[in-house]
C-alpha cells in the first residue's frame, strides 16, 4: 500500500468517523427528548414524507375534536375507561383526565402520578418531554378543553418510553463521554499507525546513513515494503552495495598497485644489477683483455635492451590499466593476416630449427574488427613465452583457424613442458612466473600473456590456455566475426 493512498485512507477515516458519532449523537440527543424513535419522523421530515396517520394519532385527533363538540361526556367514567382501552390497544399509551385541579380518572397502569408531575392547562412545549415518574421514564400528549361549566379539562396521553430512550436518558453522560473517547482513541490510533509506518522506516534509513557515514557498509538495508519508501530504501540498499563494490575495488586496486612496484622494483633491479656489476668490473680493470672487454660490453648492452624493452611493456600495461591505450579498429580478414604473421615469422626463425605448420579451416570468411598492431602484439606474445619455455631442440608451434558457433577460434600449441594444472588458471596474471624463484635467466618482463589478455578483452573477446605436463600448452583467442557487436572507432 502506497503512502498516498495509506493517508488517504486516513484522512477519510478521520473525516467519516466524526460525521458517524455526530449522527449517533443527534440521535441520542432526539431520543433523549422526544422518547419515541417511531415518532422522529414526524419532526425531522416534512409533512410530504408522512406516508400515512397512525391509528394512534388518528384517535388522539378524534378525541380532541369530541372533546370540542361534547365536552360534558369526558366525565362519564364508562366512556373514559373504554378511550383507555383503545388509547392501550392502539399505542400502548394510558389515559388521564383532569378536572380544574382534580384528577376525575387516572388508567390503571399509571402508578406513582402526582398532579404536580402535570403540565399546566394551556402550556405546550415543542416536543413531547420525556419524564420520569416513579422510576419510570414516560412521554406525555395533553389535549385542553372546557367542560360544559367552563371549568378547565385536560386529557393526558401518557406513553412508556421505550428501552432505547430510557437507555439514552439515563446513560446519556456516559454515551456522550464513550463517543468522545472513541473518536480521540480512533484518531490518536490512526495517527499513531501512519505516523510509525513512515517515520520507523525513515528512522532506519537515517539509521542505515549514519552507519554508510562513518564507514560501515557491511550491514544490508531490509526492504519491508513496496512503497514509496521502500523504493528509497532499495535504493540506499543498492547504493550501499555499489559503495562497497567501489571501495572493495580501491583497496584491490591499492594492494595492486603496492604489488606492481614491488614486482617492478624486483625484475628491473636484476639487469641493473648485472649492468653495474660489468661496468664496476671494467673500471676495475678485471676486463683486462680486448675478448674479456668485448665480452663485458655485449653483456651490458644485452641487458640494457631487456631493461628498455621492460619499462616499454610495463609502460603499455600501465596505459591498458588505465584504459588509455588508443585502438584503432578497422575490418580485417584474419586468415590473411594470420598467412603473412607465420610467413614472416618463418624468415625470422629459419636458422632456429623451429618448425611452424599452419591449419586454416574452409570458411566463407574470418573478417573480424581488431586493431592490427595491437593483434601482432598478442600473437607475437604469445609466440615469445612458448618460445622461451620450450626445452627440446626441435620446437613445433601449430597454428589453426577455425569458425565454431559464428566465432572465429585462433589457438597455437607448442611442444614444450607443459603447465601444471594448479598453475594454469595464473599465467595470464601480471608478473606470474610457475619458477618461485623468479629468475629472469629467460628474459622477458612477465607481461607478455598478461597484456595479451589485456588487448583481447579490449576486443570483446576471450583468451584461455589449455595444459598438461609433459604435452605442451595450447593458447586459445576467441573473437566476434565483423558485424556482430564491436563497432568501429578510432579511439577506446
Amino acid at each position: 500500500m502506497s503512502i498516498r493512498f495509506r493517508l488517504l485512507l486516513s484522512y477519510l477515516a478521520m473525516v467519516l468517523i466524526p460525521i458517524v458519532f455526530v449522527i449517533l449523537s443527534t440521535v441520542l440527543v432526539a431520543l433523549l427528548f422526544r422518547g419515541d424513535i417511531k415518532e422522529l419522523r414526524n419532526i425531522y421530515l416534512p409533512p410530504e414524507h408522512h406516508q400515512r396517520v397512525t391509528e394512534k394519532d388518528q384517535l388522539l385527533i378524534d378525541l380532541h375534536r369530541e372533546s370540542l363538540k361534547n365536552p360534558g361526556q369526558f366525565m362519564n367514567q364508562s366512556y373514559l375507561k373504554k378511550i383507555d382501552n383503545q388509547l392501550s390497544q392502539a399505542g400502548g399509551s394510558s389515559l388521564l383526565v383532569r378536572h380544574g385541579d382534580k384528577i376525575i380518572y387516572q388508567s390503571s397502569k399509571i402508578t406513582g402520578l402526582d398532579k404536580d408531575d402535570l403540565p399546566a392547562f394551556g402550556f405546550y412545549g415543542e416536543v413531547d418531554p420525556v419524564e420520569e415518574i416513579n422510576h419510570q421514564f414516560v412521554t406525555i400528549k395533553k389535549s385542553d378543553f372546557l367542560f360544559p361549566d367552563n371549568s378547565e379539562g385536560t386529557l393526558f396521553f401518557i406513553t412508556d418510553a421505550n428501552s432505547l430512550a430510557r437507555f439514552a436518558r439515563s446513560s446519556f453522560p456516559i454515551l456522550f463521554i464513550g463517543l468522545i473517547f472513541i473518536l480521540i482513541v480512533t484518531n490518536g490510533l490512526l495517527t499513531y499507525y501512519v505516523s510509525r509506518s513512515i517515520i520507523r522506516p525513515i528512522r532506519k534509513l537515517q539509521k542505515a546513513a549514519n552507519q554508510m557515514k562513518e564507514g560501515d557498509l557491511n550491514n544490508p538495508i531490509e526492504v519491508h515494503s513496496k512503497d514509496e519508501l521502500g523504493q528509497l530504501a532499495q535504493g540506499f540498499e543498492e547504493m550501499r552495495i555499489r559503495l562497497k563494490e567501489s571501495i572493495e575495488k580501491q583497496i584491490a586496486y591499492e594492494e595492486n598497485r603496492k604489488e606492481l612496484i614491488a614486482n617492478i622494483s624486483h625484475d628491473l633491479k636484476t639487469p641493473i644489477t648485472t649492468i653495474k656489476g660489468y661496468v664496476e668490473g671494467i673500471r676495475d680493470g678485471v676486463a683486462n683483455s680486448p675478448e674479456k672487454m668485448e665480452r663485458y660490453v655485449q653483456t651490458i648492452y644485452s641487458k640494457s635492451i631487456d631493461l628498455d624493452h621492460m619499462i616499454d611493456e610495463l609502460f603499455l600495461y600501465s596505459k591498458l590499466d588505465l584504459q588509455r591505450l588508443p585502438f584503432h579498429f578497422e575490418q580485417l580478414a584474419f586468415d590473411d593476416y594470420l598467412v603473412d604473421f607465420v610467413e614472416e615469422l618463418r624468415f625470422d626463425l629459419e636458422k632456429k630449427r623451429i618448425e611452424i605448420y599452419l591449419d586454416i579451416e574452409k570458411s566463407d570468411n574470418y573478417l573480424v574488427m581488431v586493431d592490427r598492431e595491437h593483434l601482432k602484439r598478442v600473437v607475437t606474445n604469445i609466440v615469445d613465452n612458448s618460445l622461451k619455455y620450450i626445452d627440446k631442440e626441435d620446437k613445433i608451434l601449430s597454428f589453426k583457424l577455425s569458425i565454431i558457433d559464428s566465432q572465429i577460434v585462433f589457438s597455437m600449441k607448442d611442444n614444450g613442458p607443459g603447465i601444471e594444472e594448479k598453475n594454469l588458471p595464473f599465467i595470464f596474471e601480471r608478473f606470474y612466473r610457475a619458477d618461485l624463484a623468479r629468475g629472469t635467466e629467460k628474459g622477458g618482463s612477465g607481461l607478455g600473456l598478461s597484456i595479451a589478455k589485456r588487448i583481447i578483452e579490449e576486443h570483446q573477446g576471450s583468451i584461455w590456455a589449455e595444459s598438461s605436463k609433459g604435452q605442451g600448452t595450447t593458447i586459445f583467442i576467441k573473437l566476434k566475426k565483423a558485424g556482430d557487436t564491436i563497432e568501429e572507432n578510432s579511439n577506446h
